[in-house]
């Protein structure tokens, strides 16, 4: 409960720069809290699998110079 008085207080202060922070980082907050389109996808294998064959081929690489 205290840090939303101190939140409200710097919100209503005096000083132009901490009052515009304050409310500025308020309608970011509205803006995402009213967003609907916070939907995160999981990972797929086919976002990985370029990646995955880079990795396989540097680790090929590197066994084939040490042997």
């Amino acid at each position: 409960m205290n840090e939303e008085n101190q939140f409200q207080q710097n919100i209503n202060s005096e000083d132009p720069f901490i009052k515009s922070l304050y409310s500025d980082l308020n309608e970011r907050i509205n803006a995402y809290e009213q967003e609907d389109a916070v939907k995160i996808d999981k990972m797929k294998w086919k976002d990985a699998t370029g990646s995955i064959f880079l990795m396989i081929l540097i680790i090929s690489y590197l066994v084939y110079t040490l042997f």
